[in-house]
């Protein structure tokens, strides 16, 4: 081997070794922040809700339920695409090609922009003319018109308007930035929580409350989008003239079947069988699956939120060639992953009517077996959720996307036939739908997509 080549390989560790180092302190301050945003989030949820319960009463905190329930349906219209460009962008930015970020970037925003400004022009219109009973049922029925009216259009704004400062979330996430996204996320709900208990002093009124709930996220969202235009300023000064029509029709695609997965196939699993259950069981027993499916929601989410940040680093692994960290990566997340869901398994089986009582201050109820098989699941959904960030940063978006919601699709259509068991027949088909569908698939796309890099790797 001559000097040169000796040199130019030592280099090449050498940078290796630094971006591994790189995306390791990234995954610990991700890991680190999230805790207290956690906490926070956890907070605001256990406060809000009965501030604005007592302060409103109850048929106006309806009002105020449907209102933000329904405008939050428009946030489907950004199309997934801020997912979509995660893994395009930080493999932009590995190869330190800055004109690609600002072509990914503005092929991302110019459209959403677009769709916000086109909902924008039709929903508020609407929302001034149609009637409130059209729109909110029986919810408006006890809200005098215009101040649910005025509610409405506070929520509609703050919502479209931060659909494409949302975008401003995937970019950080794309440069291994969670960190400062849980930052932002930990101040936003801050606000929001000194805002509620302001408003419920102050000025305790529907309109009032919404808009805290709308605007102040967007308000943070600003301040996110700002902090990035400093930290950058070459996204800004070369996003003008830099879309492509190919790269929106690819992150469109892309965008649309992550928002399958991430956003549909959520409301498949998890609202749908809450929402039939309670049309034909009786009410104790619809109530009861309703808040222990609520429980099992609360602890998967709380863990698998510390895999999330794997998606970028494996993003940009794949893309400066490191497999060997990757597969490190994936061999460390999965044995977490697998650590995690036993111990869910263990305290949701032996442990869930004393949790249930503690959370809920009164005594609950659930059979042993569905409590088992409530512990069942929890492992099953963790050791799914764990490929979903692994292989989208290798690029499989389409694939493991169309797993999630194959596997959705499949249980939403048995839920009919799981409900005639009550919760025992709807958590074994939870169960059954992981195992037939996602928990071999995954392993094997993602040993798929390690050796089709690997591939391409050396062909190149």
């Amino acid at each position: 081997m001559t000097e040169p080549q000796v040199v130019t390989r030592i280099a090449s560790a050498l940078s290796s070794t630094q971006s591994s180092q790189h995306r390791t302190r990234r995954l610990i301050s991700a890991w680190g922040t999230s805790l207290p945003s956690k906490g926070v989030t956890l907070l605001v949820q256990v406060v809000a809700i009965p501030i604005v319960y007592r302060s409103l009463g109850p048929a106006q905190f309806a009002a105020y339920a449907a209102v933000t329930s329904v405008v939050s349906i428009f946030g489907l219209l950004n199309l997934g695409m801020g997912g979509a460009l995660v893994t395009p962008l930080a493999q932009a930015v590995a190869d330190k090609d800055r004109y690609r970020e600002a072509s990914l970037l503005g092929s991302t925003i110019i459209p959403v922009i677009a769709i916000a400004i086109a909902g924008l022009a039709v929903a508020f219109p609407l929302l001034l003319v149609l009637p409130l009973r059209l729109l909110f049922g029986l919810a408006a029925t006890a809200t005098p018109g215009p101040i649910l009216r005025d509610a409405a259009v506070l929520a509609c704004v703050g919502t479209l308007v931060g659909i494409p400062i949302s975008v401003v979330g995937s970019v950080r996430q794309a440069y291994q930035e969670i960190h400062v996204n849980n930052l932002f996320g930990t101040l936003s709900n801050v606000i929001l929580c000194a805002g509620l208990l302001l408003t419920a002093k102050l000025v305790p009124t529907l309109p009032a409350f919404v808009a805290v709930t709308a605007l102040t996220p967007l308000a943070v969202g600003v301040l996110n989008v700002a902090h990035l235009s400093v930290r950058r300023p070459y996204l800004a000064a070369m996003l003008r003239g830099s879309a492509s029509w190919a790269l929106v029709r690819r992150l469109a695609g892309d965008g649309v079947s992550y928002m399958g997965a991430a956003a549909i196939a959520n409301v498949l699993v998890y609202q749908w069988p809450v929402y039939y259950l309670a049309r034909v069981r009786p009410p104790l027993e619809s109530s009861t699956f309703a808040v222990y499916l609520q429980l099992i929601i609360l602890v998967l989410s709380f863990g698998t939120s510390f895999a999330q940040p794997l998606w970028p680093a494996v993003a940009d692994a794949g893309a400066r060639a490191d497999h060997a960290w990757v597969i490190r990566a994936a061999q460390r997340a999965r044995a977490a992953s697998l650590a995690y869901g036993a111990c869910g398994l263990l305290a949701l089986g032996l442990m869930m009517n004393l949790l249930l009582r503690l959370w809920l201050h009164r005594p609950i109820h659930v059979q042993p077996v569905a409590c088992w098989l409530a512990g069942t699941y929890f492992l099953l959904a963790t050791w799914e959720y764990v490929h979903w960030p692994l292989t989208l940063g290798l690029g499989a978006m389409r694939p493991a996307s169309y797993l999630i919601f194959l596997r959705a699709a499949i249980f939403a259509a048995l839920v009919p036939f799981g409900a005639r068991y009550g919760q025992v027949g709807l958590m074994a088909l939870l169960c059954a739908s992981v195992i037939l569908t996602t928990a071999w698939a995954y392993p094997r796309l993602l040993l798929h997509c390690v050796a089709f890099e690997q591939h391409r790797c050396r062909a190149t």
